[in-house]
């Protein structure tokens, strides 16, 4: 027997405004946030920061196995046994995060470079690993039942909460790299905290068939092979930087990252879209032509944010972060032109994991991830934080052109159908705002 499951439904583009309006919160905070951490740690503190938090991120992303995708894919899908296969994911990720938290803190003598205060923070985040495996779990379930408009307010509140906290730290001389430390890592849990009363009514509402733990691990690792080659691709350059080219670099690299991905999120929100509403769907010709308008839209948003973002540069990182940040504008560059270039892939990504094909994904993740490591061992050493950035415009590039041809190969999309604007795409556009906006006056008009 199945009762009503407490979610709303909303069409595919509000899914989409709500997902991006969400997830962009984070970045428009941080442009307020990174000024903050720059100026008042410097350089080498802000390169420390990086540092220490890298490895357990590392860690969490890598150590998962996939399986907070996995539970988005099931009750997405409102697979038979998503409610207990909630309860089971707890079980999994408490003994990855375990093993995690392990980890980590057998890597801070070697990952810290020698530098005993990264050494400190390291051991320092090993203890918040398992907590954050655990929180991935209510944000699985708030992703599966498309609740992005209860996700955008959460955001929304604790990136407010982060400048506040960071604010009054910095203005009474409180803010190192431990106490931001708190701050950056902690708030994700708070999230989560705050999301149990969601996954509890989910629970009580969803269906209660019995279900194999091996159809989650399965789809779960497959999805991991890709996951893994990911990390590589976003998190190893920050992981290796101190080694190979020291805090300095990092610390440029950081700022780099920090407003070189702000295009990046947009296209992260919309593909944890598509992966829900394709999951649960059917995989028809309209099905197909909606990912792909999605990706041109997405790629289309991602390069004009990269373009107004890229003007701003030669003024805004010397003026909001300092002089001595002014290398960083030509990384962001770089960076910036590869999260542009790989976003068409990357929805593309998020279509095959939804129609049950996570592995070629994978494979495709794997490749560049190879390609993106070679070019960060041999660059790094000699150019610094702008070595990093080429070998992840190198990275981005490969994996999502691979995740457009892997689509066409098995399920006859055309490549061109992922590029360019087409009339249509003006017209929805112009539509959604048109419906967004006689909603609001609406409902103001009501009250």
């Amino acid at each position: 027997m199945t009762t009503t499951r407490p979610i709303q439904e909303e069409s595919h583009g509000s899914r989409i405004f709500y997902a991006v309006a969400g997830t962009a919160v984070t970045p428009l905070i941080s442009l307020a946030t990174a000024p903050i951490l720059a100026q008042t740690l410097g350089v080498e503190g802000r390169g420390t920061l990086a540092a220490g938090m890298a490895p357990m991120l590392f860690a969490v992303a890598v150590g998962a196995l996939g399986m907070p995708e996995a539970l988005t894919f099931y009750v997405a899908r409102q697979a038979r046994g998503a409610r207990r296969a909630v309860r089971r994911a707890f079980g999994i990720l408490t003994l990855l995060g375990a093993v995690a938290a392990a980890l980590v803190a057998l890597s801070a003598p070697v990952l810290s470079g020698g530098n005993t205060e990264v050494e400190q923070l390291i051991l320092m985040t090993a203890i918040l690993t398992i907590p954050t495996f655990w929180a991935s779990i209510p944000n699985s379930v708030l992703a599966g039942t498309h609740a992005w408009k209860r996700a955008a307010v959460l955001d929304l509140g604790l990136s407010i909460l982060r400048l506040v906290l960071l604010s009054v730290l910095a203005m009474s001389g409180l803010l190192v790299p431990g106490t931001a430390t708190v701050v950056m890592l902690g708030l994700p849990l708070l999230k989560g905290l705050l999301t149990i009363p969601y996954l509890i009514a989910y629970r009580r509402g969803s269906r209660n068939a019995t279900a194999k733990r091996v159809r989650l691990l399965n789809y779960g690792s497959r999805l991991w092979v890709g996951s893994l080659a990911g990390v590589v691709l976003l998190r190893l350059d920050q992981l290796l930087m101190v080694p190979l080219g020291g805090p300095i670099q990092l610390g440029l690299y950081a700022v780099a990252v920090s407003l070189g991905e702000i295009p990046a999120v947009l296209a992260g929100a919309v593909r944890n879209v598509v992966f829900s509403s394709d999951a649960g769907g059917s995989h028809d010709g309209e099905n197909t032509a909606r990912l792909q308008q999605t990706a041109r839209l997405t790629a289309a948003a991602a390069g004009l944010a990269s373009i107004g973002i890229g003007v701003l540069l030669p003024w805004a990182i010397p003026m909001l972060f300092g002089a001595t940040f002014s290398s960083a504008v030509a990384v962001t560059w770089v960076i910036l032109a590869g999260v542009t270039l790989g976003t068409p892939g990357s929805v593309a990504g998020a279509g095959l994991s939804a129609r049950g094909r996570p592995g070629l994904r994978s494979w495709g993740m794997v490749i560049a991830a190879v390609v993106n490591t070679l070019i960060l061992l041999v660059t790094v050493p000699v150019l610094g934080a702008m070595g990093a950035a080429l070998s992840t415009l190198a990275g981005n590039v490969v994996a999502g052109t691979m995740n457009i041809f892997s689509l066409r190969t098995h399920f006859g999309m055309s490549i061109r159908g992922f590029y360019g604007l087409r009339s249509q795409d003006i017209q929805l556009v112009l539509k959604t705002l048109v419906k967004t906006t006689g909603k609001k006056e609406a409902d103001a008009s009501s009250k």
